[in-house]
């Protein structure tokens, strides 16, 4: 792990080296599968991420790992370039940090925004294209809709954006029932 503030220079850095907005989207998936491919487990409790950020093995030793990934995942040779600056400035551990750092910035620029919908059944596809309708106008973003399944809801919706969340649930109901009968 690195600074906040550190990972966020080095997402900015990333960006100013796109051209448009096609290639931010697709430097952040390419950094985004890096990330992925390190996390995968070795079986003893081990990951790449680990070998990448160990010193106990040789920099050349790392450094050949972290080639056959970027080779393998066929990452683009800019993403290529930055991943090995970061390497080189004993950063690498920091590199999760700096995707979500990085994909955050390219959907504030992008006028994007992520937003979770978790209902008790699954929701039919007009009543999503209602919800995110509605989200976009209250929000004036473009919105990415993820939704699931929550039995435990009961009835009702969850919705999370951000930091932010409404809570319309049969179950928050029946809690806040539950609280005013008791006095709290």
């Amino acid at each position: 792990m690195i600074p906040g503030t550190l990972a966020r220079r080095y997402a900015r850095a990333l960006i100013e080296l796109a051209e448009t907005a096609q290639r931010r989207d697709l430097f952040g998936q390419h950094l985004a599968s890096v990330v992925a491919a390190t996390k995968v487990d070795d079986g003893r409790g081990s990951s790449l991420a680990t070998i990448l950020e160990t010193e106990r093995y040789p920099a050349s030793q790392r450094r050949a790992v972290l080639d056959t990934i970027c080779r393998r995942l066929r990452i683009d040779p800019t993403v290529v370039k930055f991943l090995d600056y970061v390497f080189d400035r004993g950063r690498i551990a920091g590199v999760a940090q700096m995707s979500r750092f990085y994909d955050e910035m390219v959907d504030d620029m992008a006028n994007r925004v992520h937003a979770e919908v978790r209902s008790a059944r699954p929701l039919n596809p007009s009543a999503l294209g209602r919800i995110k309708q509605s989200l976009e106008q209250a929000t004036q973003k473009t919105v990415l809709l993820d939704s699931s399944v929550d039995p435990s809801l009961i009835g009702g919706l969850v919705t999370r954006i951000g930091s932010t969340v409404i809570d319309g649930s049969v179950k928050k109901s029946l809690q806040n029932m539950r609280a005013a009968l008791r006095g709290d």
